[in-house]
Order: structure tokens, then sequence, then C-alpha cells
């Protein structure tokens, strides 16, 4: 089987030295395994040079049976281990800075704790991160994707919603037109030039609005709302707990905004066992997260 994962990680990462390390070993055992696979079925299944690595005709054929066996070994050793198959490895996962603040990190501490042969390398950052380049095993994005040649999967549907410090109020918000006359504070990575677009029972509603203050990542935002800078769109995930203190208060609740998808996104098409258990608990998890609804 450790040839079959070699061989596998090798022609989806295009590089020996890159396929050991995701697989925590070393350089010449990959290339020993490889050997033993193409001695095996007494053909050349990697072609090397200098600079590049590519697949023969008999290595395409092989790497789709490889994907089949590795599959299904994992999907076999969840069906008789069950919660006594033990995973070991390290992971290397990127995340929005403010989704990965409130939500990842917490669930990735609970994750080792459950897991304790299991290192995390957790980057926060909303700035873009090259996934192959960085050696990173899953991303967790937020908001539309764009056309690319990674492949992704849709993990939640997150809920926006309009808060302020009770002192931002002289006078009552109750309806959507009270929003103009306010003072705003923005988060910049929300792309909506300005306008708030609310829906209730079939009826849309759009206000344009002017932030004062602009911040381009969620902790300081809710942390200016705390400080009574303005009203503020923002993740319900980041504010619960200051809604439920009463330090925030939200304002029209029974209109809707916007919902922002989830995606967890991969630079390889097959994942490694431990990848796929992070993945399967961190699905269920979100399910107890205020405003994160799983998809």
């Amino acid at each position: 089987m450790a040839q079959w994962r070699a061989f596998l990680r090798i022609a989806e990462r295009g590089s020996l030295s890159a396929a050991a390390k995701d697989l925590g070993t070393t350089q010449p055992t990959v290339s020993r395994q490889l050997k033993e696979l193409e001695h095996a079925y007494g053909t050349t299944l990697v072609i090397r040079t200098t600079r590049s690595l590519r697949l023969t005709d008999s290595g395409k054929r092989v790497y789709g049976l490889a994907e089949l066996i590795v599959q299904s070994d994992d999907a076999l050793r969840d069906q008789l281990l069950g919660n006594r198959t033990q995973i070991e490895g390290h992971l290397r996962i990127a995340a929005a800075s403010g989704f990965g603040a409130f939500v990842v990190a917490p669930f990735c501490s609970r994750f080792m704790e459950r897991h304790p042969k299991v290192t995390i390398d957790l980057r926060l950052s909303d700035l873009p991160v090259d996934l192959i380049d960085e050696g990173v095993d899953v991303a967790v994005r937020i908001g539309r994707l764009s056309s690319s040649s990674l492949y992704a999967k849709p993990l939640a549907l997150l809920e926006e919603v309009l808060v302020c410090h009770p002192s931002c109020l002289t006078r009552p918000v109750t309806r959507p037109a009270d929003l103009s006359r306010l003072a705003w504070t923005g988060f910049s990575g929300l792309k909506n030039d300005g306008a708030i677009r609310l829906e209730r029972h079939g009826g849309k509603y759009t206000v344009k609005v002017t932030p004062r203050l602009r911040i381009d990542q969620i902790v300081g935002h809710r942390e200016a709302l705390l400080a009574g800078a303005g009203i503020g769109m923002i993740h319900r995930y980041a504010v619960e707990a200051d809604l439920l203190a009463g330090s925030l208060i939200r304002l029209l609740p029974d209109w809707a905004l916007p919902e922002w998808p989830v995606h967890a996104v991969f630079p390889l098409k097959t994942q490694s066992h431990r990848l796929q258990r992070w993945l399967e608990e961190f699905k269920a998890e979100l399910a107890d997260v205020a405003g994160v609804v799983p998809k």
C-alpha cells in the first residue's frame, strides 16, 4: 500500500521531494517505492528530467487505479476500525484571518487533543495563498470562488448581521431607510460598493452607505464596533458572544443579508486519510457555530 500512496503523491505533486514531504518520509524512500511499483508492473511509470516529472501513458493508467486502491483502503480502515483508526502526521491549513481565528483555530486545538500524533501548521491571512508552492493541504476560503485548477468542496454558508454598540443609537432603527442616517464602519474585504442589500418575505431593499472607517481584518472590525465606531455588517460567528452579553446590539433582525459561501479548497484531487478525517470532524463541528449553516 505504501507504494501506491507514494506513486499517487508523486503524480499529483510532480516532485519526489514534495511527495516525500507530504508523506512524512525521505526522498530516497519515495524513489525506492516508485521503482518497486515499476518493477512489479514491468514498465516505466514516470519520466524524470532535471527540471520536470511527468507520467508515461502507462503511468496515467496506473494513476487511475492508484486512486481507487487508496480510497478503498481508507474506506475499509474506517469501516473496520472506526474510531480506533489512529491518524498521524502533519497538516498545513490556510484560512481567512477572521474565520480562522474565531472558528478554525479553536477547532484545530480540539482536533489535536483527539489525535495526539497529528501536528498542524495553521496560516491565517486574507491575502491569496499559492497552495501548491507553499505546500498547503487545504485552504478554507470565504466568498465566491474564482475558476481555477484547484479542487473545492462546499462546507457551509455564513450569516451576516448588522450590529452596533448601544451608544451609537439615539433613535431606534425600525426600517432599512433608517440606516442611511447613521455612522458606519466597514470591512474592506466586503466588495459591495457601499451597498447594503437586505431581504424580507421576498421584498428587497438596498441602502447606500459611506463608512468613515474601513478595516481590512475582521478581528479589528469587531474591536472597532465594540468601541462604538459605528454600525457594521459582520459575520455572526464573530459577534455572537457580544450580542448575548449586550456589548453589541443587532439591528433589523427580521431582515436577511446575503450569505457567504465557505469552501475547502485543495491543490490535489485526492486527500490523505488524516486530511479527510480533519474535514469530516470540522464540518460536523460547524453545525454548532452560531451563524454557520453546514452544506
